[in-house]
Protein backbone atom coordinates (compact mmCIF):
# COMPACT_ATOMS: atom_id res chain seq x y z
CA UNK A 1 0.00 0.00 0.00
CA UNK A 2 2.96 2.40 0.94
CA UNK A 3 4.17 1.58 -2.52
CA UNK A 4 1.31 2.79 -4.38
CA UNK A 5 1.25 5.97 -2.47
CA UNK A 6 -0.87 5.47 0.36
CA UNK A 7 -0.78 6.73 3.96
CA UNK A 8 -0.60 4.05 6.05
CA UNK A 9 -0.26 3.56 10.02
CA UNK A 10 0.34 0.14 11.33
CA UNK A 11 -0.83 -0.91 14.74
CA UNK A 12 -0.01 -3.72 16.88
CA UNK A 13 -2.71 -4.01 19.01
CA UNK A 14 -1.63 -6.04 22.34
CA UNK A 15 0.51 -9.41 22.41
CA UNK A 16 0.43 -12.74 23.36
CA UNK A 17 1.88 -12.51 26.74
CA UNK A 18 3.53 -15.79 27.55
CA UNK A 19 0.60 -18.53 26.54
CA UNK A 20 -1.85 -16.04 28.06
CA UNK A 21 -4.15 -13.16 26.33
CA UNK A 22 -6.56 -11.27 27.94
CA UNK A 23 -9.57 -9.13 26.81
CA UNK A 24 -8.56 -5.65 25.74
CA UNK A 25 -9.09 -3.15 28.55
CA UNK A 26 -11.32 0.34 28.53
CA UNK A 27 -7.79 1.99 28.57
CA UNK A 28 -6.72 -0.04 25.51
CA UNK A 29 -9.61 0.55 23.59
CA UNK A 30 -9.47 4.17 23.90
CA UNK A 31 -5.85 4.16 23.38
CA UNK A 32 -6.61 2.58 20.23
CA UNK A 33 -9.27 4.73 19.07
CA UNK A 34 -7.72 8.04 19.88
CA UNK A 35 -4.86 6.70 17.64
CA UNK A 36 -7.38 6.31 14.92
CA UNK A 37 -8.41 9.68 15.32
CA UNK A 38 -4.42 11.18 15.52
CA UNK A 39 -3.57 9.76 12.50
CA UNK A 40 -7.11 11.01 10.71
CA UNK A 41 -7.26 7.15 9.76
CA UNK A 42 -10.42 7.24 7.42
CA UNK A 43 -10.17 2.91 6.33
CA UNK A 44 -9.45 0.21 8.97
CA UNK A 45 -8.03 -2.71 7.73
CA UNK A 46 -7.88 -5.33 10.67
CA UNK A 47 -5.66 -8.83 10.07
CA UNK A 48 -7.62 -11.81 11.66
CA UNK A 49 -4.96 -13.85 11.36
CA UNK A 50 -6.26 -16.76 13.82
CA UNK A 51 -9.83 -17.50 14.16
CA UNK A 52 -9.68 -17.25 18.01
CA UNK A 53 -9.67 -13.53 17.58
CA UNK A 54 -12.80 -13.64 16.16
CA UNK A 55 -15.12 -12.62 18.72
CA UNK A 56 -12.44 -9.61 19.84
CA UNK A 57 -12.42 -8.74 16.18
CA UNK A 58 -15.95 -8.39 16.29
CA UNK A 59 -15.90 -6.42 19.38
CA UNK A 60 -13.30 -4.06 18.33
CA UNK A 61 -15.21 -3.69 15.17
CA UNK A 62 -18.54 -2.66 16.44
CA UNK A 63 -16.38 0.13 18.58
CA UNK A 64 -14.99 1.54 15.33
CA UNK A 65 -18.26 1.75 13.72
CA UNK A 66 -19.90 3.77 16.80
CA UNK A 67 -17.55 5.93 17.96
CA UNK A 68 -15.34 7.06 14.14
CA UNK A 69 -17.85 5.65 11.71
CA UNK A 70 -15.26 4.29 9.62
CA UNK A 71 -15.07 1.42 6.85
CA UNK A 72 -13.51 -1.62 8.14
CA UNK A 73 -12.23 -4.40 5.71
CA UNK A 74 -10.82 -7.67 7.53
CA UNK A 75 -7.72 -9.84 6.21
CA UNK A 76 -6.43 -12.99 7.22
CA UNK A 77 -6.73 -16.46 7.59
CA UNK A 78 -10.29 -16.68 9.80
CA UNK A 79 -12.14 -14.51 6.49
CA UNK A 80 -10.27 -16.77 4.27
CA UNK A 81 -11.64 -19.89 5.92
CA UNK A 82 -14.95 -18.81 7.23
CA UNK A 83 -16.25 -16.18 4.95
CA UNK A 84 -19.98 -16.48 5.91
CA UNK A 85 -19.08 -16.06 9.56
CA UNK A 86 -17.09 -13.09 9.27
CA UNK A 87 -19.83 -11.21 6.65
CA UNK A 88 -21.90 -11.30 9.64
CA UNK A 89 -19.75 -8.66 11.40
CA UNK A 90 -18.25 -6.78 8.75
CA UNK A 91 -19.12 -5.16 5.75
CA UNK A 92 -16.05 -5.96 3.60
CA UNK A 93 -14.02 -9.12 3.86
CA UNK A 94 -10.82 -10.10 2.42
CA UNK A 95 -9.66 -13.70 1.48
CA UNK A 96 -6.63 -15.11 0.21
CA UNK A 97 -3.44 -13.19 -1.18
CA UNK A 98 -4.24 -9.68 -1.45
CA UNK A 99 -0.94 -7.75 -2.57
CA UNK A 100 -2.29 -7.13 -5.74
CA UNK A 101 -6.21 -6.28 -5.06
CA UNK A 102 -6.04 -4.39 -1.83
CA UNK A 103 -4.84 -1.65 -3.59
CA UNK A 104 -7.20 -1.59 -6.11
CA UNK A 105 -10.31 -1.98 -3.91
CA UNK A 106 -8.93 1.13 -1.51
CA UNK A 107 -8.63 3.09 -4.61
CA UNK A 108 -12.08 2.25 -5.95
CA UNK A 109 -13.63 3.13 -2.39
CA UNK A 110 -11.48 6.49 -2.33
CA UNK A 111 -12.52 7.85 -6.18
CA UNK A 112 -16.14 6.45 -5.17
CA UNK A 113 -15.99 3.51 -8.19
CA UNK A 114 -18.01 0.66 -7.61
CA UNK A 115 -15.79 -2.32 -6.33
CA UNK A 116 -18.37 -4.91 -5.98
CA UNK A 117 -16.28 -7.16 -8.54
CA UNK A 118 -12.81 -7.29 -7.14
CA UNK A 119 -11.47 -10.65 -6.74
CA UNK A 120 -10.87 -11.62 -2.80
CA UNK A 121 -13.65 -10.05 -1.46
CA UNK A 122 -17.20 -10.30 -0.32
CA UNK A 123 -18.96 -7.20 -0.28
CA UNK A 124 -22.29 -6.51 2.06
CA UNK A 125 -23.95 -3.60 0.38
CA UNK A 126 -27.51 -2.55 0.34
CA UNK A 127 -28.99 -5.98 1.82
CA UNK A 128 -27.06 -8.29 -0.77
CA UNK A 129 -23.45 -10.43 -0.61
CA UNK A 130 -21.67 -9.83 -3.39
CA UNK A 131 -19.00 -13.09 -3.07
CA UNK A 132 -16.31 -12.66 -5.21
CA UNK A 133 -14.08 -15.96 -6.01
CA UNK A 134 -10.43 -15.89 -4.44
CA UNK A 135 -8.02 -14.15 -6.95
CA UNK A 136 -5.44 -16.32 -8.14
CA UNK A 137 -2.59 -16.74 -6.13
CA UNK A 138 1.06 -14.99 -6.71
CA UNK A 139 3.40 -17.09 -8.91
CA UNK A 140 6.54 -15.44 -8.24
CA UNK A 141 6.95 -14.52 -4.96
CA UNK A 142 10.50 -12.24 -5.71
CA UNK A 143 7.84 -9.32 -7.07
CA UNK A 144 7.01 -8.86 -3.92
CA UNK A 145 8.23 -5.90 -1.79
CA UNK A 146 10.18 -6.90 1.77
CA UNK A 147 8.37 -5.70 4.72
CA UNK A 148 8.86 -2.26 5.92
CA UNK A 149 10.37 -2.08 9.22
CA UNK A 150 12.00 1.66 8.76
CA UNK A 151 8.85 3.20 8.53
CA UNK A 152 7.87 5.57 11.66
CA UNK A 153 4.28 5.05 11.45
CA UNK A 154 4.19 2.21 13.68
CA UNK A 155 2.38 1.83 16.97
CA UNK A 156 2.11 -1.04 19.44
CA UNK A 157 -0.82 -0.24 22.53
CA UNK A 158 -0.34 -2.52 25.49
CA UNK A 159 -1.71 -1.88 28.75
CA UNK A 160 -1.50 1.52 29.20
CA UNK A 161 0.86 2.46 26.84
CA UNK A 162 1.04 3.54 23.29
CA UNK A 163 4.33 3.06 21.72
CA UNK A 164 5.67 4.24 18.06
CA UNK A 165 7.81 2.43 16.12
CA UNK A 166 8.24 -1.12 14.64
CA UNK A 167 7.99 -3.63 17.78
CA UNK A 168 10.59 -5.85 16.29
CA UNK A 169 13.17 -4.16 14.69
CA UNK A 170 15.29 -4.17 18.21
CA UNK A 171 15.10 -8.17 18.77
CA UNK A 172 17.80 -10.10 17.86
CA UNK A 173 16.35 -12.39 15.76
CA UNK A 174 15.05 -11.99 12.59
CA UNK A 175 11.66 -13.98 11.17
CA UNK A 176 11.62 -14.39 7.73
CA UNK A 177 9.45 -16.85 5.01
CA UNK A 178 11.35 -17.98 2.20
CA UNK A 179 8.31 -19.67 0.91
CA UNK A 180 4.58 -19.81 0.85
CA UNK A 181 2.26 -22.97 0.99
CA UNK A 182 3.21 -26.71 2.41
CA UNK A 183 3.74 -29.49 0.48
CA UNK A 184 1.43 -31.45 2.97
CA UNK A 185 -1.47 -31.71 4.10
CA UNK A 186 -2.34 -32.53 8.26
CA UNK A 187 -5.62 -32.57 9.20
CA UNK A 188 -4.83 -30.12 12.12
CA UNK A 189 -3.79 -27.38 10.03
CA UNK A 190 -5.13 -24.89 7.70
CA UNK A 191 -2.92 -25.90 4.84
CA UNK A 192 -5.02 -28.86 4.24
CA UNK A 193 -8.02 -26.81 3.43
CA UNK A 194 -6.48 -23.76 1.71
CA UNK A 195 -4.27 -26.29 -0.17
CA UNK A 196 -7.14 -28.48 -1.77
CA UNK A 197 -10.26 -26.38 -1.72
CA UNK A 198 -9.93 -22.42 -1.33
CA UNK A 199 -6.78 -22.24 -3.88
CA UNK A 200 -7.79 -25.17 -6.11
CA UNK A 201 -7.24 -24.44 -9.80
CA UNK A 202 -5.49 -21.24 -8.34
CA UNK A 203 -2.37 -21.96 -8.93
CA UNK A 204 0.61 -23.58 -7.11
CA UNK A 205 0.00 -23.35 -3.87
CA UNK A 206 3.76 -24.22 -2.67
CA UNK A 207 6.14 -21.31 -3.78
CA UNK A 208 9.56 -20.55 -3.15
CA UNK A 209 11.74 -17.40 -3.35
CA UNK A 210 14.87 -17.63 -5.52
CA UNK A 211 17.82 -17.70 -3.20
CA UNK A 212 19.01 -14.32 -4.28
CA UNK A 213 15.80 -13.04 -2.76
CA UNK A 214 16.17 -14.41 0.43
CA UNK A 215 19.76 -13.31 0.44
CA UNK A 216 19.19 -9.74 -0.53
CA UNK A 217 16.43 -9.60 2.39
CA UNK A 218 18.66 -10.81 4.78
CA UNK A 219 21.20 -8.51 4.00
CA UNK A 220 18.63 -5.34 4.17
CA UNK A 221 17.58 -6.84 7.57
CA UNK A 222 21.46 -6.95 8.69
CA UNK A 223 21.65 -3.60 8.07
CA UNK A 224 18.39 -1.90 9.82
CA UNK A 225 18.03 -4.62 12.43
CA UNK A 226 21.47 -3.46 15.12
CA UNK A 227 21.12 -6.24 17.51
CA UNK A 228 20.66 -8.93 14.72
CA UNK A 229 22.23 -12.30 16.25
CA UNK A 230 20.60 -14.83 14.02
CA UNK A 231 17.99 -15.67 11.60
CA UNK A 232 14.79 -18.07 11.69
CA UNK A 233 13.06 -19.14 8.66
CA UNK A 234 9.40 -19.58 9.66
CA UNK A 235 8.35 -21.56 6.74
CA UNK A 236 6.18 -24.61 7.47
CA UNK A 237 8.92 -26.22 5.98
CA UNK A 238 12.06 -24.74 4.92
CA UNK A 239 12.85 -25.38 1.02
CA UNK A 240 13.96 -28.74 0.50
CA UNK A 241 15.10 -29.13 -3.32
CA UNK A 242 18.88 -30.02 -4.11
CA UNK A 243 19.83 -27.41 -6.51
CA UNK A 244 17.96 -24.19 -4.27
CA UNK A 245 19.52 -25.95 -0.89
CA UNK A 246 22.98 -26.05 -2.66
CA UNK A 247 23.12 -22.30 -3.79
CA UNK A 248 21.83 -21.60 -0.62
CA UNK A 249 24.23 -22.72 1.65
CA UNK A 250 26.98 -21.49 -0.57
CA UNK A 251 25.80 -17.73 -0.68
CA UNK A 252 24.27 -17.61 2.60
CA UNK A 253 27.31 -18.13 4.05
CA UNK A 254 29.80 -15.98 1.99
CA UNK A 255 27.20 -12.96 2.38
CA UNK A 256 25.16 -13.71 5.81
CA UNK A 257 27.09 -15.94 7.87
CA UNK A 258 24.85 -15.69 11.03
CA UNK A 259 23.14 -18.64 12.63
CA UNK A 260 19.73 -19.40 11.78
CA UNK A 261 17.07 -22.07 12.59
CA UNK A 262 14.25 -23.47 10.27
CA UNK A 263 11.53 -26.22 10.32
CA UNK A 264 11.25 -29.75 8.65
CA UNK A 265 9.35 -32.67 8.73
CA UNK A 266 10.47 -36.75 9.23
CA UNK A 267 10.33 -37.94 5.85
CA UNK A 268 12.67 -35.02 4.66
CA UNK A 269 15.74 -35.79 7.15
CA UNK A 270 18.77 -36.79 5.27
CA UNK A 271 22.24 -36.65 6.73
CA UNK A 272 23.66 -35.06 3.74
CA UNK A 273 20.67 -32.41 3.30
CA UNK A 274 21.18 -31.34 7.22
CA UNK A 275 25.12 -31.57 7.26
CA UNK A 276 24.99 -29.22 4.32
CA UNK A 277 23.05 -26.83 6.40
CA UNK A 278 24.78 -27.20 9.43
CA UNK A 279 27.77 -25.93 7.43
CA UNK A 280 26.19 -23.14 6.27
CA UNK A 281 25.16 -22.04 9.86
CA UNK A 282 21.90 -24.10 10.91
CA UNK A 283 22.29 -23.76 14.60
CA UNK A 284 18.48 -24.77 15.93
CA UNK A 285 16.28 -27.20 14.04
CA UNK A 286 12.10 -27.89 14.89
CA UNK A 287 10.26 -31.04 13.52
CA UNK A 288 6.88 -32.05 14.15
CA UNK A 289 6.27 -35.03 15.80
CA UNK A 290 3.07 -34.49 16.99
CA UNK A 291 1.85 -37.90 18.78
CA UNK A 292 1.91 -41.81 18.77
CA UNK A 293 2.39 -43.59 15.41
CA UNK A 294 -1.35 -44.66 15.84
CA UNK A 295 -2.87 -40.82 17.12
CA UNK A 296 -1.08 -39.19 14.13
CA UNK A 297 -2.63 -41.59 11.02
CA UNK A 298 -6.07 -41.47 12.59
CA UNK A 299 -6.33 -38.54 13.72
CA UNK A 300 -3.97 -36.12 12.08
CA UNK A 301 -3.37 -37.58 8.65
CA UNK A 302 -0.02 -38.09 9.15
CA UNK A 303 1.32 -41.14 7.85
CA UNK A 304 4.63 -40.91 9.29
CA UNK A 305 5.84 -44.56 11.21
CA UNK A 306 8.31 -44.43 14.41
CA UNK A 307 11.51 -45.50 12.90
CA UNK A 308 11.48 -42.41 10.66
CA UNK A 309 10.83 -40.20 13.51
CA UNK A 310 13.24 -41.74 15.74
CA UNK A 311 15.73 -42.18 12.53
CA UNK A 312 15.44 -38.38 12.07
CA UNK A 313 16.01 -37.55 15.75
CA UNK A 314 19.53 -39.61 15.40
CA UNK A 315 20.38 -37.45 12.33
CA UNK A 316 19.99 -34.50 14.22
CA UNK A 317 21.86 -35.81 17.46
CA UNK A 318 24.75 -37.21 15.15
CA UNK A 319 25.03 -33.34 13.25
CA UNK A 320 24.98 -32.32 17.19
CA UNK A 321 22.36 -30.01 15.96
CA UNK A 322 19.84 -28.06 19.15
CA UNK A 323 16.77 -30.07 18.04
CA UNK A 324 13.34 -29.25 19.19
CA UNK A 325 10.49 -31.39 18.53
CA UNK A 326 6.87 -30.20 18.51
CA UNK A 327 4.20 -32.47 20.33
CA UNK A 328 0.29 -32.12 20.28
CA UNK A 329 -1.50 -33.23 23.69
CA UNK A 330 -4.80 -33.10 24.98
CA UNK A 331 -6.21 -34.83 22.14
CA UNK A 332 -9.79 -36.38 22.48
CA UNK A 333 -8.83 -40.44 21.02
CA UNK A 334 -5.78 -41.27 23.12
CA UNK A 335 -6.28 -44.00 25.43
CA UNK A 336 -3.93 -44.61 28.36
CA UNK A 337 -2.24 -46.97 26.28
CA UNK A 338 -1.42 -44.32 23.62
CA UNK A 339 -0.13 -42.01 26.27
CA UNK A 340 2.18 -44.21 28.00
CA UNK A 341 3.10 -45.25 24.31
CA UNK A 342 3.88 -41.93 23.60
CA UNK A 343 5.78 -41.49 26.69
CA UNK A 344 8.17 -44.40 26.21
CA UNK A 345 8.97 -43.06 22.52
CA UNK A 346 9.86 -39.94 23.52
CA UNK A 347 12.55 -41.81 26.29
CA UNK A 348 13.85 -43.19 23.02
CA UNK A 349 15.15 -39.45 22.18
CA UNK A 350 18.99 -39.19 22.78
CA UNK A 351 19.34 -35.99 25.00
CA UNK A 352 19.07 -33.30 25.14
CA UNK A 353 16.52 -32.15 23.33
CA UNK A 354 13.61 -29.91 23.66
CA UNK A 355 10.03 -30.45 23.50
CA UNK A 356 7.22 -27.89 22.14
CA UNK A 357 4.38 -28.85 24.18
CA UNK A 358 0.80 -28.12 22.12
CA UNK A 359 -2.43 -28.03 23.53
CA UNK A 360 -4.48 -29.87 20.60
CA UNK A 361 -6.81 -26.73 18.95
CA UNK A 362 -9.55 -27.33 16.73
CA UNK A 363 -9.60 -24.64 13.95
CA UNK A 364 -12.94 -24.07 11.92
CA UNK A 365 -12.95 -25.84 8.32
CA UNK A 366 -9.74 -28.08 8.78
CA UNK A 367 -10.43 -31.71 8.05
CA UNK A 368 -9.42 -31.85 11.83
CA UNK A 369 -13.10 -30.44 12.55
CA UNK A 370 -14.54 -32.35 9.99
CA UNK A 371 -13.73 -35.20 11.49
CA UNK A 372 -14.42 -34.97 15.11
CA UNK A 373 -17.64 -33.34 14.23
CA UNK A 374 -18.74 -36.11 12.12
CA UNK A 375 -17.96 -38.52 14.69
CA UNK A 376 -19.86 -36.83 17.71
CA UNK A 377 -16.62 -36.10 19.49
CA UNK A 378 -16.96 -32.66 19.58
CA UNK A 379 -19.30 -29.59 18.62
CA UNK A 380 -19.50 -26.18 16.89
CA UNK A 381 -19.29 -24.35 19.98
CA UNK A 382 -15.61 -26.17 20.64
CA UNK A 383 -14.30 -24.97 17.51
CA UNK A 384 -11.93 -21.69 17.87
CA UNK A 385 -13.86 -18.85 16.61
CA UNK A 386 -17.01 -19.97 18.60
CA UNK A 387 -14.67 -21.12 21.47
CA UNK A 388 -11.56 -19.07 22.94
CA UNK A 389 -9.33 -21.93 24.06
CA UNK A 390 -6.23 -20.06 22.51
CA UNK A 391 -6.18 -16.97 24.95
CA UNK A 392 -5.70 -19.78 27.62
CA UNK A 393 -3.70 -22.76 26.25
CA UNK A 394 -1.80 -23.36 23.37
CA UNK A 395 1.51 -24.48 24.80
CA UNK A 396 0.99 -26.45 27.23
CA UNK A 397 1.46 -25.24 31.11
CA UNK A 398 0.39 -27.39 34.07
CA UNK A 399 -1.98 -24.59 35.38
CA UNK A 400 -4.57 -25.69 32.87
CA UNK A 401 -7.13 -28.27 34.30
CA UNK A 402 -6.18 -31.67 33.86
CA UNK A 403 -6.96 -35.68 34.67
CA UNK A 404 -4.16 -37.30 36.97
CA UNK A 405 -3.23 -39.49 33.98
CA UNK A 406 -2.55 -36.56 32.30
CA UNK A 407 -0.59 -34.31 34.28
CA UNK A 408 1.72 -37.40 35.52
CA UNK A 409 2.70 -37.85 31.74
CA UNK A 410 3.20 -34.37 30.64
CA UNK A 411 5.53 -33.86 34.20
CA UNK A 412 6.82 -36.92 32.77
CA UNK A 413 7.76 -35.42 29.25
CA UNK A 414 8.87 -31.83 30.93
CA UNK A 415 11.64 -33.97 33.18
CA UNK A 416 12.56 -35.53 29.94
CA UNK A 417 13.72 -32.23 28.26
CA UNK A 418 15.89 -31.17 31.75
CA UNK A 419 19.40 -32.40 30.95
CA UNK A 420 19.85 -31.84 34.61
CA UNK A 421 18.00 -34.44 35.61
CA UNK A 422 19.22 -37.77 35.28
CA UNK A 423 17.20 -40.00 33.10
CA UNK A 424 17.53 -42.76 35.74
CA UNK A 425 15.56 -40.79 38.00
CA UNK A 426 12.91 -39.58 35.52
CA UNK A 427 12.44 -43.04 34.92
CA UNK A 428 12.16 -44.38 38.60
CA UNK A 429 9.26 -41.89 39.19
CA UNK A 430 7.78 -43.21 35.81
CA UNK A 431 7.42 -46.42 37.34
CA UNK A 432 6.32 -45.70 40.68
CA UNK A 433 2.58 -45.97 40.77
CA UNK A 434 2.62 -43.55 43.94
CA UNK A 435 3.53 -40.94 41.60
CA UNK A 436 0.64 -41.77 39.25
CA UNK A 437 -1.87 -41.03 41.86
CA UNK A 438 0.07 -38.06 43.82
CA UNK A 439 0.54 -36.09 40.91
CA UNK A 440 1.12 -32.91 42.93
CA UNK A 441 4.91 -33.89 43.80
CA UNK A 442 5.74 -34.39 40.18
CA UNK A 443 4.13 -31.36 39.10
CA UNK A 444 6.05 -29.53 41.40
CA UNK A 445 9.25 -31.07 40.13
CA UNK A 446 8.38 -29.96 36.86
CA UNK A 447 7.49 -26.48 37.26
CA UNK A 448 10.28 -26.05 39.66
CA UNK A 449 12.62 -27.55 36.78
CA UNK A 450 10.85 -25.20 34.30
CA UNK A 451 12.20 -21.92 36.21
CA UNK A 452 15.78 -23.37 36.77
CA UNK A 453 15.83 -24.06 32.77
CA UNK A 454 14.52 -20.37 32.14
CA UNK A 455 16.40 -18.87 34.52
CA UNK A 456 19.94 -20.53 33.43
CA UNK A 457 18.36 -19.67 29.37
CA UNK A 458 17.67 -16.25 30.21
CA UNK A 459 21.00 -15.92 31.87
CA UNK A 460 22.73 -17.04 29.11
CA UNK A 461 20.66 -14.74 26.45
CA UNK A 462 21.80 -11.47 28.58
CA UNK A 463 25.26 -12.86 28.31
CA UNK A 464 24.72 -12.67 24.61
CA UNK A 465 22.57 -10.12 24.19
CA UNK A 466 19.47 -11.49 23.06
CA UNK A 467 17.05 -11.21 25.95
CA UNK A 468 15.02 -7.87 24.72
CA UNK A 469 11.92 -6.00 26.62
CA UNK A 470 9.78 -7.58 24.87
CA UNK A 471 10.98 -10.76 25.37
CA UNK A 472 10.67 -10.09 29.09
CA UNK A 473 6.88 -8.88 28.58
CA UNK A 474 6.18 -12.22 26.77
CA UNK A 475 7.63 -14.80 29.25
CA UNK A 476 7.34 -13.46 32.91
CA UNK A 477 3.85 -14.34 33.15
CA UNK A 478 3.08 -16.08 36.62
CA UNK A 479 -0.30 -17.06 35.47
CA UNK A 480 0.52 -19.22 32.95
CA UNK A 481 4.08 -20.57 32.65
CA UNK A 482 5.13 -22.09 29.39
CA UNK A 483 6.32 -26.09 29.44
CA UNK A 484 9.73 -27.14 27.33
Amino acid sequence: MRNKGHKVHEIYFKDWINNYLEWPSETEINNFIELLRHTQTQIVLISLRCSAYHKVTAYLTGIIRDRLGLPVIWGGLHPTLCPEDSIKDVDIICRGEAERTLPEIIEAIEQGRDYKTVPGFWIKKGGQIYKNDVASLIPELDVLPFRDYEHPDKYRIQEDFIIQGDPQVNDPVYLMMTSRGCVYSCSYCYNSTLKNEIFAGKGSYYRTMRVDTVIEELKRAKKLFKNLKRIKFDDEVFPFKKEWIDEFCEKYKKEINLPFEMFTEPKLVEEEYLAKLKKAGLKIIYMGVQNSEKINEILYDRNTSNDTVLSAVNIMRKLKLDARYQVIVDDPLSTDQDKIGLVEFLMKFPRPFELYLFSLTVYPNTKLAEKLISMGIISENQIEGRATKTFQQLRVDLSYPRGAEDIFMLSIMILLTKGFIPKALIRFLYKRPFFRKHTVFLTLLAKAANIIKMTYTVFFMILKGEFTYTLFTRWMNPKSLVSQ
